[in-house]
């Protein structure tokens, strides 16, 4: 990826080189068809997009923007502003918690959200970022004789940990998903929620996953926003893991929305 994405008629410029982009000098509340043509465009380039200067957005209005995409996802989590698809994120000293471990969101649903996006309402003034990493990177980078063992695999996913209201039992997804949009090959793995695989004995499968979760995340597939209030990240949650940073003091609020899947991830 090019450090300055000139194709768009917007001020676009990579995150890092292995994916990611912060968009500055569009108006998602007007957002015409063009723009968004061109917005879903560089996503499917790079995976991760941060657009600045959207402070202004209401509740409805980045509800409005999330439903561009498709229909919006319900957690299960209490909702917001009076809508059950929106969550807020909220840390402070007395609440410091964030989810600092790697993952994909929901990968225990049998149809995971497919987008996820995040605007930043109040923010410390160091610190509180998000980091990604791309999925298609890591499943390249693996050896062939790696990548055609895997490739039939499938792993099982359990949210009960942290969703037992939510989430009453395990799903199977495959290891390696090819994305519906891009045609690309991407892991599909995440310690949060991968437990085992389907075709593995149970130390087998534990220590394919461990070295998985290692690769998968390595500095050289990374990116990080930087949130100013008013940023809003939209990242695809088919080739990209997450995860917070824990290393502020003082508050961060963010507004939450995911968009739902289309199908089961597949090969």
């Amino acid at each position: 990826m090019k450090d300055t994405t000139q194709h768009l008629d917007m001020d676009a410029r990579a995150l890092s080189g292995a994916l990611g982009a912060e968009v500055r000098g569009i108006d998602l509340a007007s957002l015409d068809d063009p723009t968004f043509d061109q917005l879903h465009e560089l996503l499917m380039e790079v995976g991760v997009l941060a657009l600045h200067g959207q402070a202004h957005l209401t509740v409805p209005q980045l509800r409005e923007f999330g439903m561009r995409w498709g229909d919006l996802d319900v957690h299960g989590f209490a909702g917001f502003g009076g809508f059950d698809d929106v969550l807020r994120v909220a840390a402070n000293p007395e609440n410091p918690l964030v989810a600092e471990n790697w993952h994909t969101d929901a990968s225990w649903k049998q149809v995971p959200p497919k987008y996820t996006v995040l605007l930043a309402r109040q923010m410390p003034s160091v610190g509180g970022d998000t980091l990604f990493a791309s999925q298609y990177k890591a499943y390249e980078d693996l050896s062939d004789a790696m990548k055609a063992f895997i490739e039939p695999l499938d792993a099982r996913h359990d949210g009960r940990i942290i969703d037992p209201m939510y989430s009453k039992d395990s799903v199977v997804h495959p290891i390696v998903i090819t994305h519906p949009e891009t045609g690309r090959k991407a892991l599909y793995v995440n310690a949060n929620y991968t437990q085992s695989v389907v075709q593995l004995e149970p130390r087998e499968g534990k220590a394919l996953l461990e070295f998985l979760f290692a690769h998968c995340t390595r500095e050289r597939y990374q990116a990080r926003v930087r949130y100013e209030p008013g940023t809003l990240a939209i990242w695809d949650q088919r080739c990209i893991q997450h995860a917070a940073a824990a290393d502020f003091l003082g508050a961060r609020e963010l507004h939450r929305i995911a968009v739902l899947g289309d199908a089961p991830p597949s090969r």
